[in-house]
């Protein structure tokens, strides 16, 4: 008789555990996928774009970009990603740019980026047309179908989000700051931004993949100088 008992306190025992598992299990609609490159170990499929100057000044704008070592204040054995020009235009866009995959298909997402760049301009700083930290803008863009490099009657290269017509969940934009560090010395320290775009989603495509666009435009009239050391996309589905 107590053999039976004990069988079947183990079985109900068994069965509830059971239900406990399809409980924590039962909000598909919140999953989410986690991207994340350490420039140290390379570029990992990120791109360097440049918009917002006139094409045939490229030169004369310094642009200057890839995978470099961290500047001297930092630890030089570690790499980043080196983003650099100078602003005559006063609107110059700096930035890295990547396909992103591994989604759902045709799947709407919020985002949250985190970037992790070297940055030597003083919060408060003064400069030519703004401030070199406060007038540098960190932001993150992403599409569904990416981004077109147009030029207009003037010769400026632009960089226009593709959107799909009829569909505002096609483009997303996301402001993370500015480059401005903590400090009233032009020396090279690490900064982080970060930011979540919820409620605002943006929606994959038919192979489950998704552009993203993250760097600065520019309102100080000189050189910029950024080494990004890290980027890290976090995507839950809604």
């Amino acid at each position: 008789m107590k053999t039976n008992q004990y069988v079947i306190f183990w079985m109900m025992a068994l069965v509830l555990a059971t239900g406990s598992c399809k409980d924590d299990n039962a909000e598909p609609n919140k999953a989410i996928v986690l991207l994340e490159t350490d420039f140290n170990k390379g570029a990992d499929g990120w791109k360097a774009v440049y918009a917002a100057y006139p094409e045939a000044d490229a030169d004369f704008y310094e642009l200057v970009s890839g995978i470099k070592p961290l500047p001297a204040s930092l630890d030089q054995t570690k790499s980043s990603f080196l983003l650099s020009g100078n602003n005559h235009s006063d609107a110059l866009q700096m930035f890295l740019v990547k396909q992103l995959s591994g989604l759902t298909p045709k799947t709407s997402y919020s985002v949250e980026t985190e970037v992790e760049l070297a940055s030597k301009y003083p919060d408060g700083s003064i400069g030519i047309g703004g401030s070199p930290g406060n007038s540098v803008y960190l932001v993150s863009k992403y599409s569904t179908l990416g981004y077109t490099l147009n030029k207009d009657k003037s010769g400026n290269i632009e960089l226009v989000m593709s959107k799909v017509e009829s569909t505002p969940e096609s483009v997303l934009n996301v402001d993370l700051g500015d480059v401005s560090i903590p400090s009233d010395q032009y020396v090279y320290q690490l900064i982080s931004r970060k930011k979540a775009s919820a409620p605002e989603v943006v929606q994959s495509d038919q192979q489950g993949k998704l552009w993203a666009v993250i760097g600065t435009w520019s309102g100080f009239e000189g050189i910029s100088s950024l080494y990004y050391t890290r980027i890290k996309v976090t995507l839950t589905k809604k």
